[in-house]
């Protein structure tokens, strides 16, 4: 079954020494912010926060602070009001993303 050889594949993925430890929350989050990064959207911290309906705000924003630590994101400013952060992809988050879609790929062969 593909779907049971992805999900060990990438169980795999997730132990590999260059990437960090995420739980199942950070990656769902990391999911949500990367179909909205496809899309071509700016998302910001508030907008993530409010627009989890499974999840708090203060746990969004929990795991948002920790997935910046661990280097899967970073928050940029919004340059014309300084009180408004956009969540963007990281050189960490797009190694992750492609190695998901290098699982996924290997998983329907």
């Amino acid at each position: 079954m593909s779907y049971l050889k992805f999900l060990n594949l990438a169980q795999a993925i997730r132990a590999l020494p260059g990437f960090p430890a995420i739980d199942p929350v950070e990656e769902q989050l990391l999911n949500h912010l990367a179909v909205r990064w496809h899309s071509g959207d700016l998302v910001s911290v508030v907008e993530t926060m409010n627009n989890l309906p499974d999840q708090s705000p203060s746990t969004v924003h929990r795991r948002l602070k920790t997935l910046r630590k661990k280097g899967f994101i970073a928050f940029k400013e919004n340059e014309e009001d300084n009180r408004v952060k956009y969540i963007v992809a990281t050189p960490l988050s797009n190694k992750y993303f492609k190695k998901m879609e290098e699982c996924l790929v290997a998983a329907l062969r």
